[in-house]
């Protein structure tokens, strides 16, 4: 066996476990046959990184707003979409007569994007709503309805083709990541300030013919955001060209495929940079809703003997995409000794564990540390003689505060080696588990004995470690494998593997909030905050 005298070059803290500090293994067990318990910590190096980009066309969320972390970073997020072709596409729903003559006027367009909503009071005029899923600034009304700082907006003709399809490989479906610019046509609505409120359960427009103002809302009465866009532009683009029933169908409107290239859909680009609020949108319900009247008149008087109110309903649908512009990032100075994570176009960290050198070329080269600790757990012939029970990495949180963000994600970063793409991984641990939650990364509370609360996310990564460690690989060879670069991210629905098999790690992100956390060693109470791994295993003393 090889000397535990090495063990003091390695360990920085060696105490005695009690059995009730083993999660993983029976304690008992290890008692019966004589194993010794120990703890190690090991320091961990870290570096910050902003994030180019995401996915964000397959995204459940889409984003749209400026969001502002205090000492993390602003994004300002914007979004695109097609529109969907409605099952009815005939301006009036009737055969036209040969006496009759139908003459369409446009009354006004509005797009409407429904919030996450629910109901706060329950009243006899009308339920009182609550918004949902919206991250920023706000204020409250003497009612108690949380109203969000709003941000200013305009919304585009797009003029760039959103092919749902990759054009490099029409089998794949094609990425949209959050840095692509947007060509635009026309402009469909100049800049207009938008509110956020709950009490926005309502859109008007004005009747062509009568000048009536018209109420439009939805059946629960329930909150949307309302954008008027340019009549004039929808009555030549869309309204003059829809057939009668049973009339020829224009090419545009022949099918879905042919309505996205005859327009190609909406750029709702955000335009303010002062820092406000991020509204969350699932895009589902939203659509352009064209209100029109049908009057209709004799031929042979040309008298108007009806005027019938009409709606055109084109929903957002096909390809979704949203667009991240970090914003100012001078004004948000990073510490080197200090952790910042930030969601979707922000930044993440990356964890780097016994000398990990991420230089281009070293990324397989053992670093002295590991080829000892792994020395340390095997014997001569490779067979491993610690039984690792519990390894952790501890992240605890700058400040006193607590963080808005509730979850974080750990996961691996595989480099390009001999040309290949680099990729994002899952960690063993994940796939493994047969219960997720004992991977943890959720933000937990910490009271210690004078009262004073701490925050902190703690990883267990139990089962890497002891793959990492083993003296031999899945094939019974020696083991040369080299440790990971980790990436430490916003937790986003999604990236928990759906199987053992799903061990890819994909970028869409759509939580925009931040937190910083504690890195480096300190003296006192610091020292106790820093980032750091603890391995507790066990060897049998013989």
């Amino acid at each position: 066996m090889k000397s535990i005298g090495l063990l003091s070059l390695l360990l920085l803290l060696v105490v005695a476990c009690s059995d009730d500090d083993l999660n993983s293994i029976d304690a008992g067990f290890i008692d019966n046959l004589n194993f010794v318990t120990k703890d190690t910590v090991f320091e961990v190096a870290f570096d910050n990184e902003y994030i180019d980009s995401v996915e964000s066309e397959l995204n459940g969320q889409f984003l749209l707003g400026v969001y502002e972390e205090e000492a993390v970073g602003k994004i300002r997020s914007s979004f695109v979409s097609q529109l969907m072709l409605p099952d009815t596409i005939e301006f009036y729903s009737e055969i036209i007569h040969p006496d009759t003559i139908v003459t369409r006027h446009m009354d006004g367009v509005i797009l409407t994007i429904p919030y996450h909503s629910t109901v706060r009071l329950v009243e006899e005029d009308g339920n009182i709503f609550q918004l949902d899923s919206v991250f920023g600034k706000s204020s409250t009304d003497e009612d108690d309805n949380v109203i969000y700082d709003g941000f200013n907006v305009k919304v585009h003709e797009l003029a760039t083709f959103l092919n749902p399809l990759d054009p490099s490989d029409p089998s794949a479906v094609n990425k949209y990541y959050s840095n692509r610019d947007y060509d635009v046509d026309a402009l469909l609505r100049d800049e207009i300030a938008i509110t956020i409120s709950p009490l926005d359960t309502a859109a008007y427009f004005t009747k062509s013919l009568t000048g009536d103002i018209w109420r439009t809302s939805f059946s629960d009465k329930s909150p949307f955001m309302a954008i008027d866009l340019d009549p004039s532009y929808f009555e030549t683009k869309l309204l003059d060209i829809l057939p009668e029933k049973g009339g020829t169908v224009p090419d545009g409107l022949q099918s879905q495929e042919s309505f996205i290239r005859y327009m190609k859909g909406l750029y709702v680009e955000v335009t303010s940079t002062v820092g406000a609020s991020t509204v969350t949108f699932p895009l589902t319900n939203a659509s352009v809703d064209m209100h029109y009247s049908n009057v209709i008149s004799l031929v042979s008087t040309g008298m108007n003997i009806d005027t019938i109110a009409a709606v055109r309903r084109f929903d957002l649908g096909g390809v979704k995409a949203n667009k991240h512009e970090p914003l100012e990032k001078a004004s948000y100075p990073r510490d080197s000794d200090k952790i910042y994570i930030q969601g979707t176009a922000g930044s993440l960290s990356n964890i780097k564990l016994f000398d990990y050198d991420d230089q281009p070329g070293n990324e397989t080269i053992l670093s002295d540390e590991l080829r000892d600790l792994r020395d340390l757990a095997n014997d001569d012939d490779n067979n491993m003689l610690w039984l690792i029970n519990e390894a952790n990495l501890l992240f605890y949180a700058d400040g006193e505060e607590k963080p808005s963000v509730d979850k974080l994600f750990l996961y691996k970063k595989v480099p390009s080696i001999n040309g290949a793409v680099p990729y994002n991984s899952q960690l063993l641990d994940y796939i493994t588990a047969s219960n997720l939650s004992v991977i943890d990364g959720d933000l937990t509370e910490e009271v210690d004995e004078e009262g004073k609360t701490s925050y902190y996310y703690k990883f267990k990564i139990t089962d890497y470690m002891t793959d990492l460690l083993s003296g031999k690989d899945a094939s019974g060879a020696v083991n040369n494998r080299n440790v990971d670069n980790f990436g430490l991210k916003i937790y986003n629905p999604g990236d928990y593997p759906t199987s053992t098999i799903d061990s890819l790690v994909r970028t869409p992100n759509w939580n925009p909030r931040g937190v910083v956390l504690f890195g480096g060693t300190g003296d006192g109470d610091t020292d106790t905050k820093r980032v750091k791994l603890n391995i507790n295993y066990s060897y049998q003393n013989r």
